[in-house]
């Protein structure tokens, strides 16, 4: 079971978009974690292995995460998440290089990636983590974001549990915001 990869379904996907089955906020996580390259022994790191079966279970009886082959039969095939924005789009440049506002970002997903932020923060920072948790949550616009999601990347970098982990969650914050 520890090398047992799992994968969101449509389901799964739709419920990280729109949070309509009302999933605890540690199966949200590992909901956001489960990509189809992760095993389980490698997310049980970072959640902790006596969190794991519980939340897993949640999630397989929602219909939200299957296996690769269970995944690829329901229709819609598996939902991979969305790669971090390329330098190279279709977009025009002038675009890209200015900064949106926070109210043009999807107000769902901002408040998702600071849950994350938060969460990750309580869970590897402890009291050293109370004033970036803070200005997490005082997040108002995009360059406040953008700073936080900065600190937070080096606060986990410099964590011995967390360092390892540091660049996937901030992949999952860059993919959940869009930034």
């Amino acid at each position: 079971m520890a090398n047992t990869v799992y994968s969101k379904t449509a389901r799964g996907q739709a419920e990280i978009d729109a949070r309509s089955l009302g999933l605890s906020a540690r199966a949200r996580r590992l909901l956001i974690l489960i990509d189809g390259r992760r095993t389980l022994a490698e997310i049980a790191v970072i959640l902790g292995h006596d969190t794991l079966p519980p939340l897993l279970a949640e999630l397989q009886a929602q219909g939200c995460i299957g296996t690769p082959g269970e995944t690829a039969s329901e229709a819609g095939a598996t939902v991979e998440p969305a790669p971090a924005p390329s330098p190279v789009q279709s977009v025009p440049p002038a675009v890209t290089q200015q900064p949106k506002p926070i109210d043009a970002l999807d107000p769902i997903r901002i408040v998702k990636a600071k849950e994350l932020m938060t969460e990750s923060a309580q869970t590897f920072l402890g009291l050293m983590g109370r004033g970036l948790i803070s200005e997490i949550e005082a997040v108002s616009d995009t360059p406040a974001l953008k700073n936080a999601i900065a600190r937070w990347n080096m606060a986990l970098r410099e964590s011995r549990k967390a360092g390892p982990y540091a660049d996937e969650f901030v992949q999952a914050v860059k993919v959940l915001t869009g930034l």
